[in-house]
Protein backbone atom coordinates (compact mmCIF):
# COMPACT_ATOMS: atom_id res chain seq x y z
CA UNK A 1 0.00 0.00 0.00
CA UNK A 2 1.38 3.13 -0.94
CA UNK A 3 1.79 6.67 0.93
CA UNK A 4 -1.71 8.24 -0.72
CA UNK A 5 -3.47 5.09 0.08
CA UNK A 6 -2.64 5.44 3.68
CA UNK A 7 -3.72 8.94 4.05
CA UNK A 8 -6.86 8.63 2.23
CA UNK A 9 -7.63 6.22 4.93
CA UNK A 10 -6.58 8.29 7.66
CA UNK A 11 -8.56 11.30 5.93
CA UNK A 12 -11.85 8.73 6.13
CA UNK A 13 -11.43 7.78 9.20
CA UNK A 14 -11.01 11.54 10.30
CA UNK A 15 -14.31 12.35 8.26
CA UNK A 16 -16.34 9.38 10.49
CA UNK A 17 -15.20 10.51 13.93
CA UNK A 18 -13.64 14.24 14.07
CA UNK A 19 -17.35 15.77 14.79
CA UNK A 20 -17.82 13.47 17.61
CA UNK A 21 -14.75 15.53 19.34
CA UNK A 22 -14.80 17.00 22.15
CA UNK A 23 -11.95 18.52 22.64
CA UNK A 24 -12.21 21.59 20.04
CA UNK A 25 -8.39 22.66 20.20
CA UNK A 26 -5.49 23.30 17.84
CA UNK A 27 -3.44 20.51 18.71
CA UNK A 28 -5.64 17.47 19.94
CA UNK A 29 -9.16 18.80 18.86
CA UNK A 30 -11.01 19.57 15.88
CA UNK A 31 -8.95 22.99 14.91
CA UNK A 32 -6.14 21.14 14.22
CA UNK A 33 -8.13 18.19 11.81
CA UNK A 34 -9.55 21.07 10.39
CA UNK A 35 -6.30 22.59 9.34
CA UNK A 36 -5.15 19.26 8.35
CA UNK A 37 -8.30 18.26 6.06
CA UNK A 38 -8.33 21.97 3.99
CA UNK A 39 -4.41 21.46 3.37
CA UNK A 40 -5.43 18.03 2.30
CA UNK A 41 -8.36 19.00 0.33
CA UNK A 42 -5.74 21.71 -1.47
CA UNK A 43 -3.20 19.48 -2.37
CA UNK A 44 -5.67 16.73 -3.74
CA UNK A 45 -7.70 18.76 -5.11
CA UNK A 46 -11.03 17.53 -3.45
CA UNK A 47 -13.59 19.72 -2.75
CA UNK A 48 -15.97 17.53 -0.90
CA UNK A 49 -13.44 17.63 1.75
CA UNK A 50 -12.99 20.79 1.84
CA UNK A 51 -16.78 21.67 2.73
CA UNK A 52 -16.15 18.92 5.07
CA UNK A 53 -13.84 21.34 6.99
CA UNK A 54 -15.93 23.77 6.72
CA UNK A 55 -18.41 22.31 8.55
CA UNK A 56 -16.05 21.64 11.31
CA UNK A 57 -14.78 25.05 11.49
CA UNK A 58 -18.57 26.10 12.14
CA UNK A 59 -18.78 23.66 15.05
CA UNK A 60 -15.65 24.76 16.41
CA UNK A 61 -16.80 28.26 17.17
CA UNK A 62 -20.44 27.14 18.18
CA UNK A 63 -18.49 24.92 20.54
CA UNK A 64 -16.32 28.18 22.40
CA UNK A 65 -17.09 28.78 26.01
CA UNK A 66 -16.98 31.75 28.53
CA UNK A 67 -13.93 29.82 30.67
CA UNK A 68 -12.08 28.19 28.01
CA UNK A 69 -8.19 28.41 28.37
CA UNK A 70 -6.34 30.73 26.67
CA UNK A 71 -3.27 28.34 25.83
CA UNK A 72 -2.07 27.94 21.86
CA UNK A 73 -2.12 23.73 22.67
CA UNK A 74 -6.29 23.59 23.85
CA UNK A 75 -7.45 27.36 24.25
CA UNK A 76 -8.74 30.09 22.54
CA UNK A 77 -5.25 31.68 20.68
CA UNK A 78 -4.82 27.97 19.13
CA UNK A 79 -8.45 28.91 17.45
CA UNK A 80 -7.43 32.28 16.26
CA UNK A 81 -3.96 30.58 15.24
CA UNK A 82 -5.92 27.88 13.74
CA UNK A 83 -8.48 30.27 11.98
CA UNK A 84 -5.50 32.57 11.06
CA UNK A 85 -3.52 29.86 9.36
CA UNK A 86 -6.25 29.16 6.95
CA UNK A 87 -6.73 32.80 5.92
CA UNK A 88 -2.69 32.94 5.04
CA UNK A 89 -2.67 29.87 2.87
CA UNK A 90 -5.87 30.95 1.17
CA UNK A 91 -8.09 27.98 2.77
CA UNK A 92 -10.89 30.24 4.09
CA UNK A 93 -12.04 33.87 2.91
CA UNK A 94 -13.29 35.77 5.91
CA UNK A 95 -12.14 38.94 7.53
CA UNK A 96 -10.08 38.02 10.75
CA UNK A 97 -11.18 40.67 12.82
CA UNK A 98 -15.09 40.35 12.56
CA UNK A 99 -14.27 36.37 13.44
CA UNK A 100 -11.94 36.67 16.15
CA UNK A 101 -13.03 39.94 17.51
CA UNK A 102 -14.82 37.72 20.53
CA UNK A 103 -11.86 34.83 20.57
CA UNK A 104 -9.12 37.99 21.44
CA UNK A 105 -11.49 40.14 23.66
CA UNK A 106 -11.40 36.81 26.07
CA UNK A 107 -7.90 36.87 25.66
CA UNK A 108 -7.28 40.10 26.49
CA UNK A 109 -9.03 39.79 29.79
CA UNK A 110 -5.85 37.94 31.42
CA UNK A 111 -2.51 40.39 32.02
CA UNK A 112 0.02 38.67 30.46
CA UNK A 113 2.36 39.81 33.23
CA UNK A 114 1.01 37.99 35.56
CA UNK A 115 1.04 34.90 33.83
CA UNK A 116 3.56 32.42 35.19
CA UNK A 117 3.04 30.06 32.80
CA UNK A 118 5.57 31.11 29.66
CA UNK A 119 5.93 27.88 28.04
CA UNK A 120 4.62 27.52 23.86
CA UNK A 121 1.86 25.45 24.42
CA UNK A 122 -0.33 26.94 27.63
CA UNK A 123 1.72 30.44 28.39
CA UNK A 124 2.48 33.43 26.92
CA UNK A 125 4.96 32.20 24.44
CA UNK A 126 1.94 30.95 22.51
CA UNK A 127 0.14 34.06 23.03
CA UNK A 128 2.73 35.30 20.99
CA UNK A 129 3.12 33.10 18.52
CA UNK A 130 -0.48 33.94 17.52
CA UNK A 131 -0.53 37.28 17.70
CA UNK A 132 3.05 37.05 15.36
CA UNK A 133 1.14 34.88 12.69
CA UNK A 134 -1.72 37.43 12.76
CA UNK A 135 0.86 40.20 12.45
CA UNK A 136 2.47 38.12 9.39
CA UNK A 137 -0.61 38.17 7.26
CA UNK A 138 -0.38 41.84 6.39
CA UNK A 139 -3.64 42.52 7.73
CA UNK A 140 -5.04 45.34 10.39
CA UNK A 141 -4.46 43.82 13.35
CA UNK A 142 -8.29 45.33 15.38
CA UNK A 143 -8.37 43.09 18.25
CA UNK A 144 -5.86 44.10 20.75
CA UNK A 145 -5.16 47.13 21.87
CA UNK A 146 -1.84 49.12 22.07
CA UNK A 147 -1.08 48.03 25.56
CA UNK A 148 -2.09 44.48 25.89
CA UNK A 149 0.54 43.85 23.01
CA UNK A 150 3.09 45.96 24.73
CA UNK A 151 2.63 43.97 27.90
CA UNK A 152 2.55 40.64 26.12
CA UNK A 153 6.05 41.31 24.20
CA UNK A 154 7.27 42.90 27.00
CA UNK A 155 6.63 39.40 28.77
CA UNK A 156 7.77 37.66 25.78
CA UNK A 157 10.68 38.74 24.36
CA UNK A 158 13.11 37.90 27.59
CA UNK A 159 12.09 34.44 27.73
CA UNK A 160 12.39 33.57 24.54
CA UNK A 161 15.82 32.11 24.36
CA UNK A 162 15.79 31.15 20.56
CA UNK A 163 13.86 31.97 17.39
CA UNK A 164 10.23 29.44 17.50
CA UNK A 165 9.62 27.99 14.25
CA UNK A 166 6.67 29.81 12.55
CA UNK A 167 5.96 26.59 10.80
CA UNK A 168 2.98 24.28 13.34
CA UNK A 169 4.88 21.12 12.21
CA UNK A 170 7.84 22.62 14.09
CA UNK A 171 5.99 22.60 17.47
CA UNK A 172 3.91 19.55 17.78
CA UNK A 173 4.67 15.94 18.43
CA UNK A 174 5.71 13.23 16.59
CA UNK A 175 2.91 9.87 16.88
CA UNK A 176 4.33 7.04 18.81
CA UNK A 177 2.65 5.13 16.11
CA UNK A 178 2.77 4.39 12.70
CA UNK A 179 0.63 5.76 9.43
CA UNK A 180 -0.99 1.92 9.30
CA UNK A 181 -2.01 1.77 13.15
CA UNK A 182 -4.07 5.15 13.32
CA UNK A 183 -7.74 2.47 14.34
CA UNK A 184 -8.53 3.54 17.80
CA UNK A 185 -5.71 6.48 18.17
CA UNK A 186 -5.92 9.90 18.71
CA UNK A 187 -7.47 12.21 16.16
CA UNK A 188 -5.56 15.43 16.65
CA UNK A 189 -2.35 16.92 14.88
CA UNK A 190 -0.62 16.29 18.14
CA UNK A 191 0.38 13.02 18.15
CA UNK A 192 -2.59 12.18 16.29
CA UNK A 193 -3.27 10.57 13.06
CA UNK A 194 -4.03 14.39 11.60
CA UNK A 195 -0.27 14.37 12.03
CA UNK A 196 0.01 11.99 9.01
CA UNK A 197 -1.83 14.57 7.39
CA UNK A 198 -0.32 17.59 8.18
CA UNK A 199 3.45 16.30 7.42
CA UNK A 200 2.26 15.38 3.85
CA UNK A 201 0.98 18.72 2.93
CA UNK A 202 3.51 20.52 3.97
CA UNK A 203 6.55 18.75 2.28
Amino acid sequence: MNMNEDLRKIVDYQLLYSPYMRDIGLFHGKMGVVIALYMYSTKYHDELISEYAWDLLQQIYDGIYSNMSIGLEDGLAGIGYGTTLLYKRGLVDCDLNSILVDVDSKIMEHDPRRMKDHSIRSGVRGLKQYIDLRKSTGEPLDTFDAQFLSELYATAEPIASSCLDTNIIGFINVPTFSIEEYIEKPLGIDSGSAYYILKDTLT
